[in-house]
């Protein structure tokens, strides 16, 4: 069975969040049952795997440039910034058909 989502970062942090919220503390984890030690195990698939190294990555990068911010400042501040209407236009058009897409 193929689950398929728009994002599929929200089912992979719903299972880190419940992963982390029911995982066992030291010494926990294995509970005996008639005298045999039973344990619960996840195997993730590959691409489960994937996703989840891709998150990660994707978590390291920065949501803002610094630099480039601060180079769009000086420029604000001396009055050189100049914005490019076709540029803003066709990026607005670009995340609206993707928008739809998704």
């Amino acid at each position: 069975m193929e689950i398929m989502e728009k994002n599929p970062f929200v089912r992979l942090d719903a299972y880190i969040k419940n992963a982390n919220d029911t995982a066992p503390s030291a010494g926990k984890g294995k509970e005996k049952s008639g005298g045999v030690a039973r344990e619960d195990n996840v195997i993730l698939s590959p691409r489960a795997k994937a996703i989840q190294e891709a998150k990660q990555l994707l978590d390291a990068v920065p949501d803002v440039r610094e630099e480039r911010i601060a180079e769009i400042k000086k420029q604000i501040e001396a009055g050189t910034y100049q914005v490019d209407a076709g540029k803003v236009a066709a990026k607005m058009v670009e995340e609206s058909l993707l928008n739809e897409l998704l």
